[in-house]
């Protein structure tokens, strides 16, 4: 099994996170909740982005300590075993309020390679 670059991981968490913005874009939570694609499409973006970050977990925590990573990991898990208890406010939180941070951090790593 070949070993993947880890910049890929990194354009992947840059891409996924591009994505949800577009997709949330200008929408209302009222929106978004209704709208089962937008949500469903996030969600899966949600996945790469943890998985990807799953990828990187030691450099990231080496590089960048300040940030929760492991949340970040561990979110991917919650979405993947226990899809039947996302609540769609935490989704929407995390993309209104946090993702942000999560690109800054991310494109921090990227510059420094």
């Amino acid at each position: 099994m070949s070993k993947r670059d880890k910049s890929l991981y990194i354009d992947d968490i840059i891409d996924s996170s591009s994505a949800i913005k577009e997709f949330i874009d200008d929408m209302s939570f009222e929106e978004f909740v209704s709208d089962r694609k937008t949500y469903s499409a996030t969600i899966r973006e949600y996945i790469i982005i943890g998985e990807a970050v799953s990828n990187l977990i030691e450099v990231l925590e080496e590089r960048l300590p300040q940030y929760p990573w492991r949340m970040v990991k561990d979110f991917r898990n919650f979405i993947i075993h226990e899809y039947f208890g996302v609540d769609p406010q935490i989704v929407w939180d995390l993309t209104t309020q946090e993702l942000d941070e999560l690109v800054s951090n991310i494109q921090q790593l990227r510059d420094k390679q």
